[in-house]
């Protein structure tokens, strides 16, 4: 399997910064690194590159508005090496990133320990391993990211909080079979406007998603006052690579997408060639990426010609007339 490494080395080999028999320097490959995941980290925020739309389903809190969604591991297990306690969470953070470990015990006390997330071999998109310096640990509490809040939904697998919540249905669970209302997902023209914000119901019919950071906000209206499930279609994420050996599996044309972009990237600062074959070469793999992840959006027209309208059943566009005159 692929890694960091060999995207990074065919990359510098495009641009003809090293030999085609060579491997980069430890130096020039870990700015190589820190190139590909601030590519990675931009893609993350473009539709046509995300090729994982999750739907969870989450549980309402009653009366609570907004409903927060944002990373959160609960600890699965923990160990002690010369006083430096390990925690396994099950939750993506990635590599380097500043976490809280809360509710973790020592001696009856109940600790708050930050320290960075690790990753270890491919597991690091989904098992890392959280560190800090504590005479003990337990297997218990959860992890968030330092400085946030818990949320109150936790984020599937991304290590990050949404960047769009596109489509939410309210998920009846008292009839059987459960049955899925849609819920309009509206702007934040549209909750400026709402004139009553707290009014309660137990079917919210319209939802608003405020992407703060590092927790996002799902404001519904009406406020929910049942424990009913909200099912939420969202974007994911292009996964980072935490260290050069992270080896790695996508989708079709992803690889050679971030190879050449990486290398397009790095031109400048290796003082490269970029012909304009390789040029087109780009435009044509990230078109064929981006070509899979596009969605035609849904038209209607007002036209005469549509139900109800106007009186005349049909509308010829070519010669500008309804058809029965």
């Amino acid at each position: 399997m692929a890694t960091a490494l060999d995207l990074i080395t065919g990359a510098l080999q495009e641009i003809n910064a090293i030999a085609l028999n060579e491997s980069p320097n430890s130096p020039d490959a870990q700015f190589a690194l820190n190139k590909l995941n601030d590519m990675v980290d931009e893609w993350a925020a473009r539709r046509v590159y995300i090729y994982d739309l999750s739907v969870p389903v989450f549980t309402l809190v009653p009366g609570l508005n907004p409903h927060t969604i944002g990373p959160m591991g609960a600890i699965t297990s923990t160990s002690l090496t010369n006083n430096l306690a390990t925690y396994i969470c099950q939750n993506n953070f990635a590599n380097g990133q500043q976490v809280t470990v809360q509710g973790c015990t020592n001696g009856g006390n109940v600790l708050n320990v930050t320290g960075n997330a690790q990753g270890v071999s491919a597991t690091q998109f989904s098992l890392p391993i959280i560190s800090a310096n504590i005479p003990s640990a337990n297997d218990s509490g959860s992890v968030i990211l330092a400085g946030s809040s818990f949320p109150t939904f936790s984020t599937p697998a991304m290590g990050q909080r949404p960047q769009v919540v596109e489509q939410a249905t309210l998920v009846l669970t008292n009839v059987a079979p459960v049955v899925d209302v849609p819920i309009h997902v509206r702007d934040s023209r549209w909750w400026m406007n709402v004139r009553v914000k707290d009014l309660q119901t137990d079917i919210p019919t319209d939802l608003w998603y405020d992407p703060d950071f590092p927790n996002g906000s799902i404001y519904l209206w009406p406020v929910p006052n049942y424990s009913y499930q909200i099912r939420l279609k969202i974007w994911g994420v292009v996964p980072k690579f935490p260290s050069l050996s992270t080896s790695f599996n996508l989708p079709p044309a992803y690889a050679k997408a971030l190879k050449v972009s990486l290398a397009r990237d790095m031109v400048g600062a290796f003082q490269g060639t970029w012909t304009p074959q390789q040029e087109s070469m780009w435009l044509r793999v990230t078109k064929a990426v981006q070509g899979s992840n596009i969605q035609s959006p849904r038209g209607q027209t007002g036209d005469v010609g549509m139900p109800g309208m106007h009186p005349w059943a049909d509308y010829n566009y070519f010669s500008g007339l309804p058809s029965n005159s």
